[in-house]
């Protein structure tokens, strides 16, 4: 998806404190970045600060990317991280989509707007995905940002446990888990799968 060989030209352009290189980075890679924030909170707002602060982070620690390793895994990496702190100081609880309970200890019921009328096939995977993102949004972020690894950023097995930094063997077992539960939670709110 991303050039190896191309990033690090440009990495060692921005280390010589070449503008432009920093720019080209951006550009790059700031739409994926902002959608594993997004996707990870749920917030287009706070994804939009998470993003802007991993590229702070980024271009202030790249004196010590490690040119051996694909600069898009560390980045993916320092992203990742960033969200789950961002998550776990925030203590964001995830709702069920049956309901909750709101600031003010009040339970209410969640309400999600109806979707416009098309043609049946649209309208099914349309509905199928909101279903399906709903879920994901759901699961814990160690299996969340794992699914979205492989499945919005389509990284490979191998990639992912280069952004991780764990075996590769408990990459798999958790996408295997992590796919198990999203099966089982579509099942436990009668969702077809």
């Amino acid at each position: 998806m991303f050039d190896r060989h191309q990033d690090l030209k440009t990495i060692q352009r921005c280390k010589r404190g070449e503008e432009p290189a920093f720019a080209e980075i951006l550009g790059r890679y700031k739409g994926a970045i902002y959608n594993l924030c997004y996707r990870m909170t749920r917030n287009g707002e706070d994804a939009r600060d998470l993003a802007q602060e991993v590229f702070i982070k980024v271009f202030s620690l790249l004196d010590r990317f490690d040119e051996s390793y694909a600069f898009s895994s560390w980045l993916f990496r320092i992203a990742t991280n960033h969200c789950i702190d961002h998550l776990r100081r925030n203590r964001l609880r995830f709702l069920s989509l049956e309901g909750g309970v709101g600031k003010d200890g009040q339970e209410y019921e969640l309400q999600f707007p109806g979707t416009e009328p098309g043609p049946d096939t649209v309208l099914q995977r349309k509905e199928a995905m909101e279903r399906l993102e709903e879920v994901i949004a759901d699961l814990p972020p160690h299996y969340r940002v794992i699914i979205m690894l492989r499945h919005d950023q389509q990284l490979s097995y191998d990639e992912i446990a280069e952004v991780l930094q764990m075996p590769l063997g408990t990459v798999k077992a958790r996408i295997h888990r992590a796919r198990n539960l999203l099966i089982q939670m579509l099942k436990s709110r009668s969702y077809d799968i």
